[in-house]
């Protein structure tokens, strides 16, 4: 079961919106009611905020070399790597970074911000669930709707302005 949603993000307006396999027999929503683990899809709104903040461009080289962040209490938080082991302590652009979605230059920048900027960014894109400022955001820890994602990665299409999504326009 899954769904999906496409929109202009010009104007908001709604193109596509399909909730399920079918209302007959499956009352449930799947794109505003759903919500599931974003994952790596998470990662743009991480990397704008080194763009925006930090001053990065896609050229940017980081390091991608294991993180260990110490979260207050003792403990550390260590992301696994999910892929391309042969990237391991090489130096990757933030461009390839993303492309590839390489956890642990995702950690090293929000290590480098902190959680709650990004949760600061996403809900000015539009994401209004609960976002725990944790550094697993960084990594898509975070249950979102498809109408939620959709509404927020229009906005990059749309030059940063967030326009909500609209999916009725009279009756």
């Amino acid at each position: 079961h899954t769904g999906f949603m496409s929109m202009d993000p010009r104007t908001g307006f709604v193109k596509a919106w399909v909730g399920g396999i079918n209302y007959n027999y499956f009352k449930y929503d799947h794109v505003m009611v759903s919500k599931r683990q974003v994952g790596s899809t998470f990662k743009p709104f991480i990397y704008t905020i080194a763009v925006r903040d930090k001053g990065y461009t896609p050229c940017t080289m980081i390091p991608n070399v294991p993180v260990s962040i110490e979260m207050g209490d003792g403990t550390f938080w260590e992301p696994k790597t999910a892929g391309y082991e042969e990237l391991i302590g090489e130096m990757v652009s933030l461009k390839e970074a993303l492309a590839k979605s390489l956890n642990y230059v995702s950690a090293r920048l929000i290590q480098q911000s902190n959680p709650a900027a990004v949760v600061k960014l996403a809900r000015k894109m539009g994401i209004k669930s609960d976002l725990p400022a944790v550094y697993s955001l960084c990594l898509g820890s975070v249950e979102l709707s498809v109408f939620e994602m959709v509404g927020a990665m229009s906005t990059f299409a749309n030059n940063g302005l967030y326009i909500e999504p609209i999916y009725l326009t009279r009756l």
